[in-house]
């Protein structure tokens, strides 16, 4: 039915004279299973579909959206009426067409297949592995599975057509350990387009290793250090640049990086790298949601910054491309600037160590394995001051857990002082990175 939706309101925008327009189609369906005690604690299905039309009248647009397809002309009308009263705004424009797409690795017919069952299984599954983990797993607060089937149509009047298919898996599991007269918590988490690629057992077992790892732990004394921080750590800090790395953003005046291209803006062992074509990934697909063909874009190279994300709307106010990054968190809006696969790459195989040799290289300091607060960062400034808590090395070796630290710095700053990389690299969702050895960060108790 899309399709021919999809046919019909393109068909009629183009019948009225001077008019453009746009037509953006999804629908999902996904199954979401919660595992307690051995039972079953909470099981979800969905099925959504909707559509919007997006009308431009001259230099004024107008959007609307429904969850029904047979009102589709209704739609387009309403769109058509709203557009008479908005603001003109000389860069609103739709892609062209005839661009081609290139294949991407994003659909796997055992998802897209996985019954209830074998979903509430996995979630089970997960919470059994943690618990015969270690005697000290008390309890597992949440163990999870879940997956979804997501089906993408844009076409435009410009002669734009396009579609895809995608299916996600994940899992993940929060535990409690206690010990030595303290509870500790730990986390466990993957996700994929494949189901092969996500293991219950592993997320079991990773929430309980964190948990159980972190009792008999002690405060520090304030103390300038090198840390390391895990890959998931370094995700979360990536994803709070992310921000800065946003058009949108640089041109409301609302990022930290808006004055540095071509600068030195962290250490020339890294890229930062936004790719939506890596196989597999959630954020892989063939084009963005304004039909835009998917890209890799390399915005850091050897630390220096080459540039920005852009979609069609920020890209024309900038007098320059769009790089595939419109984004769309469902029908009712309209596109913003979104990352694909963003991710934290080594420069040179060099300055590349597995974490037991990361870990002796730093030698003495702090191995972050949990944070509280990234996202209370200042997206402006940089500065952060965070709750951490891990593991304290001593001689090259783990010597004692950390609690209730504190780390403060500035982004800029922590970006330039990494000194080598993991060999983890690792996504969290669409977000990737390895773990990163950094120098000279402030710890306090």
């Amino acid at each position: 039915m899309k399709t021919e939706i999809a046919d019909k309101i393109i068909g009629y925008i183009s019948s009225l004279n001077g008019l453009r327009g746009e037509v953006f189609c999804v629908s999902s369906r996904s199954i979401n299973a919660e595992a307690k005690d051995g039972q079953v604690e909470a099981l979800q299905r969905a099925d959504v579909a909707g559509f919007s039309v997006r009308v431009l009248n001259g230099l004024r647009q107008g959007l609307c959206y429904s969850n029904d397809f047979h009102m589709w002309r209704e739609v387009t009308d309403k769109a058509l009426e709203i557009s008479k009263w908005t603001e003109p705004d000389p860069f609103t424009d739709y892609p062209p067409g005839g661009a081609s797409y290139q294949q991407v690795d994003i659909y796997d017919q055992d998802v897209a297949g996985a019954s209830e069952a074998y979903i509430i299984e996995t979630a089970m599954e997960v919470e059994r592995a943690a618990m015969a983990f270690d005697p000290r797993i008390r309890k597992v607060r949440k163990a999870m599975a879940g997956f979804s089937v997501n089906e993408v149509l844009i076409a435009n009047t410009q002669g734009l057509w396009g579609s895809y298919t995608g299916t996600s898996f994940s899992a993940s599991a929060t535990v409690l350990a206690e010990g030595e007269g303290q509870s500790q918590m730990g986390w466990g988490f993957e996700v994929d387009r494949y189901l092969r690629a996500v293991s219950a057992q592993r997320i079991g077992t990773s929430a309980a290793d964190r948990a159980v790892k972190l009792l008999g732990a002690r405060g520090i004394a304030a103390v300038k250090s090198s840390v390391i921080l895990e890959s998931s750590i370094a995700a979360e800090f990536l994803e709070i640049i992310a921000s800065s790395l946003s058009s949108d953003n640089v041109q409301k005046g609302k990022s930290l990086l808006a004055s540095k291209v071509g600068q030195q803006i962290a250490s020339n062992a890294i890229h930062i790298v936004d790719n939506a074509l890596l196989p597999g990934k959630t954020g892989t697909r063939p084009f963005d949601a304004e039909g835009v063909p998917s890209q890799r874009n390399d915005l850091v190279s050897n630390g220096i910054l080459n540039g920005f994300l852009y979609n069609t709307y920020t890209a024309k106010k900038s007098n320059t491309n769009s790089t595939g990054n419109a984004a769309k968190g469902g029908i009712s809006g309209l596109p913003s600037v979104g990352i694909s696969n963003l991710c934290i790459e080594p420069a040179s195989t060099a300055s590349v160590y597995p974490t037991d040799r990361l870990i002796e290289l730093m030698g003495k300091g702090l191995l972050i394995t949990d944070v509280m607060g990234v996202h209370t960062a200042n997206r402006i400034s940089g500065d952060f001051s965070i709750g951490a808590s891990g593991l304290w090395i001593e001689n090259g070796r783990i010597s004692h857990p950390i609690k209730e630290a504190v780390i403060s710095g500035n982004l800029i700053t922590l970006l330039k002082n990494i000194e080598a990389l993991g060999d983890d690299l690792c996504f969290y969702g669409n977000i990737g990175a390895p773990a990163l050895l950094v120098k000279d960060v402030d710890i306090s108790g």
